[in-house]
């Protein structure tokens, strides 16, 4: 992975384009800072030398020369203060701005991805990619180069052009320092990285288990397994814990042994300065002004070193996110300007004559296991067509590949007559609406879960759709209507509830083609009349297709398609099929 995504701002800087005239005002702003950080700790020797330790002028001169000197030193570090933050409100906008980008392709990424994808690809793992650690890091990171390290480099230029003007011994005692503390910190970083790296890979599986465990806390307590949940997610967090004792543990470690090494170079230059002044005629204000500069040099250094730690994590994260960013999904959409229109396609098909939807020698599976071999069938305009069947048979299998939820293997999926792959994936999903088994209903109003399927719908249009839904008999009971808070976390509506918003989605979307996906499978008596007459009213002026389990609620369709090991062995109507005693019969029997 590190080989494969060499080169972190050359990916990072994609998301950056829009941001260049900020970070050139950062970088200025910074080596602006850089220029009076190095000049401060330099007013030192003119306070001591020239002013403190003058002999030549009297002691109301020296607090005369002294006092102008601390208010020059105040007004530096007032413009220095004002002057960083313009850079880092530069800086803000332009790493914010960065990583707006960065979440937005990768979210718009991610809903891009085909189903196989999302089958293999936890919730917790994308959430920690946009928003856990290795964003986080790539963030610290970012902070720290765009403009910490600019003022850093021109300081510590500033800083030794002066400290080499001073005296050669004690700035050759610095230069030693200084390569013994990067010799400490080159062998402590390999040691930390490969830590690091570890604990990102730990959190990401344990953001993956308690994703699906917060998601399955109905069935946690359905079949009292508390302790085990609790006891593998304790295993989670303690790994993560030790890990992450571990590695900071080592981080703390190792960065206290360049640190120490800063501790004697100081010892020995306070030793040599000592000397200096006493046999060499070093000035006392140069020894202060050279230890101030030292500290700040040594300082820096001690930053970029751990920068470099930094930028390991900021990697690693950003590998992270490239590996999601660089799967390609399975269902790929054509060119916009080369896909074919739906309406038009529409128009020419009923005109032909050709069916609404038809499979043409289809081969499908999921990962190693075949669903269809061979697989024909052909769907016609406003027919009302049922699936049914044993589990696995292939029945919602089939109404996925029509939303090209999945791609076929082999064969060919027509549309009004074009292959399902020549409309883009947006016009070709808009033209069908769905009724799933167990419907999304989102965090918000009734109104607002309703009206998401079509945002631009005007009110009339969202209550025609509910009423032919049969919404209105339960929102009517409610104290707020439809203003209702529904969803995650607020009123629990009933499977039958849930449906009929489901159904009130699909009409306001107002689609060719109608699929209800087991629809009233878990559904009492009367929530399945319910649904039953709104499927039935919509059955007149639409292309329906019904994945049904419960036999009694497609009596009325035109045709019926019994599915066996992803084949088709019967067709005809319920009644034809009931009278026939084959495999349709034997499930009217069970």
């Amino acid at each position: 992975m590190k080989d494969k995504y060499n080169g972190f701002w050359k990916y990072i800087a994609v998301y950056m384009k829009e941001y260049r005239a900020k970070l050139v005002i950062t970088m200025i702003a910074a080596c602006i800072v850089g220029v009076f950080v190095a000049i401060q700790p330099l007013i030192i020797k003119y306070i001591v030398d020239n002013g403190i330790t003058n002999t030549l002028l009297t002691s109301e001169e020296k607090m005369k020369y002294t006092g102008i000197m601390c208010g020059f030193y105040v007004i530096i570090a007032a413009l220095r203060i004002g002057v960083w933050r313009i850079g880092y409100s530069n800086m803000l906008k332009s790493m914010e701005g960065t990583l707006y980008n960065l979440r937005s392709h990768f979210f718009a990424h991610v809903q891009a991805m085909c189903m196989r994808f999302h089958e293999h690809t936890s919730v917790g793992e994308l959430f920690n990619c946009i928003m856990g650690s290795p964003i986080n890091n790539i963030k610290g990171y970012m902070n720290q180069m765009f403009i910490a390290v600019p003022y850093q480099v021109v300081s510590l230029i500033i800083s030794l052009i002066a400290l080499l003007s001073y005296d050669w011994l004690l700035t050759l005692i610095l230069f030693g320092t200084a390569i013994v503390m990067a010799l400490c910190y080159v062998i402590s970083r390999r040691r930390v990285r490969k830590l690091f790296r570890e604990y990102i890979d730990i959190e990401s599986e344990a953001s993956h288990y308690l994703n699906d465990t917060l998601q399955g806390m109905a069935a946690i307590k359905l079949y009292s397994i508390e302790e085990n949940t609790l006891g593998t997610f304790r295993d989670f967090i303690g790994k993560m814990y030790a890990k992450g004792v571990k590695s900071t543990t080592k981080q703390v470690s190792e960065s206290q042994k360049p640190e120490f090494v800063q501790y004697v170079g100081t010892a020995i230059c306070y030793l040599v300065g000592a000397f200096s002044c006493i046999y060499r005629g070093v000035s006392v204000g140069v020894l202060y002004a050279f230890l101030s500069s030292m500290s700040n040099i040594l300082s820096i250094l001690i930053n970029w070193m751990n920068l470099s730690l930094i930028k390991t994590s900021a990697e690693a994260g950003l590998h992270k996110i490239l590996g999601i960013l660089d799967t390609a999904t399975s269902t790929p959409e054509k060119e916009k300007e080369r896909t074919r229109s739906i309406d038009i396609e529409r128009e020419s098909a009923v005109k032909n004559n050709k069916p609404c939807i038809s499979f043409s020698d289809v081969y499908f599976g999921y990962d190693n296991r075949t669903i269809f071999e061979k697989f024909n069938c052909d769907i016609n305009y406003n027919e009302s067509v049922a699936l049914v069947g044993s589990s696995g048979s292939g029945k919602s299998t089939l109404t996925k590949l029509i939303m090209r939820l999945y791609d076929v293997n082999s064969g060919v999926i027509k549309m009004h007559g074009c292959d399902l792959r020549e409309f883009g994936l947006h016009d070709l999903r808009a033209s069908i609406g769905v009724v799933p088994q167990n419907p999304f209903i989102f965090y918000g109003s009734i109104w607002d879960n309703v009206k998401i399927a079509r945002p631009d719908a005007s009110n009339k249009e969202v209550i025609d759709a509910m009423e032919i839904a049969r919404v209105h008999e339960f929102v009517n009971e409610l104290e707020k209507g439809w203003n209702t808070i529904v969803g995650d976390g607020a009123l629990d509506l009933s499977g039958g509830q849930k449906q009929r918003i489901a159904i009130a989605r699909a009409v306001l979307g107002n689609p060719d083609i109608l699929i209800f996906d087991e629809a009233t499978s878990a559904l009492d008596n009367i929530s399945e009349r319910h649904i039953q007459q709104a499927m039935e009213d919509l059955m007149k002026a639409h292309t329906v297709i019904i994945v049904a389990h419960r036999l009694s609620t497609i009596k009325n369709v035109d045709r019926i398609l019994v599915f066996d090991r992803g084949k088709i062995v019967e067709e005809g109507s319920y009644n034809e099929l009931a009278e026939k005693g084959g495999v349709f019969s034997e499930l009217l029997n069970m």
